[in-house]
């Protein structure tokens, strides 16, 4: 039987834990402001050398203009590197700078000591439970 009032709840529920979580791992610096999306960014190319801009939009399921607006405060910031393709210029080649690389490895450190203080309050059977709800509903997709 279906609660109407309780899928209400959980909607809601998801909503806020999700921009909790969003708050708490959003990394906030004078020198740079790295998102969710940027660190996916980051992650997808830290290890790979000329990435096209075509790949990071499929890579996050998003569209080549939503990924430009991601991107660009990475290359203002010289996290990134933007360039031409030689043989097409219509193809945009991204690639991480040194300065990305450490600002990604410290990012990187900063967000799992973030998650490990989110959930932290869990007990290990709640992680647990945590941990089965969420394979559950990813795998419906």
């Amino acid at each position: 039987m279906r609660c109407k009032n309780c899928n209400r709840e959980l909607s809601l529920g998801f909503f806020k834990v999700f921009k909790f979580i969003k708050k708490k791992m959003t990394l906030r610096d004078e020198i740079y402001n790295l998102t969710i999306g940027q660190m996916e960014i980051l992650h997808f190319i830290k290890d790979k050398k000329q990435v096209p801009m075509k790949e990071v939009a499929d890579f996050l399921e998003i569209t080549p203009p939503s990924a430009t607006s991601l991107i660009n405060n990475l290359v203002i910031s010289d996290i990134l590197e933007r360039k031409f393709d030689k043989i097409d210029r219509r193809v945009i080649l991204l690639n991480i700078t040194e300065k990305g690389k450490k600002i990604f490895e410290k990012a990187k450190k900063e967000r799992a000591e973030a998650f490990e203080r989110i959930i932290s309050t869990l007990t290990g059977e709640e992680r647990n439970c945590l941990l089965k709800i969420l394979k559950k509903i990813q795998n419906q997709y």
